[in-house]
């Protein structure tokens, strides 16, 4: 639930903490099997670059889901891991391909960073 609520603190007009950029590893969209009990109301209020780095294939949300999440947030940019699931990782492999995702993972997060 890190993330979340990390966005919802930050979504909250009452807190006065700027932030530079929020970055979520797999967001949780909605429980597993329950796409109608959305979390994302929030994160259209939050101002500043949001960047989310999702597998397609996360039970949480997928990316075909969390596109429109993404578009609705006002600096939103999504990142997709392929066949990743929500720890971003290929199913059923922890080998040198999950490996080099990780690190293209932290590529990307490297780059987005240098942008803000």
């Amino acid at each position: 639930m890190g993330g979340r609520i990390a966005s919802q603190i930050a979504a909250d007009p009452s807190v006065k903490t700027r932030v530079a950029g929020l970055v979520f590893l797999g967001y949780p969209l909605h429980p597993p099997g329950r796409p109608e009990r959305r979390r994302d109301q929030h994160l259209a209020a939050i101002t500043a670059p949001i960047l989310f780095v999702q597998g397609s294939r996360d039970p949480f949300g997928n990316k075909d889901e969390m596109r429109p999440v993404v578009d609705a947030c006002q600096q939103g940019r999504l990142h997709v891991v392929e066949g990743g699931v929500h720890s971003l990782r290929l199913p059923n492999k922890m080998d040198l391909t999950t490996l080099k995702v990780y690190d293209s993972v932290q590529d990307v997060i490297g780059s987005w960073i240098k942008t803000l």
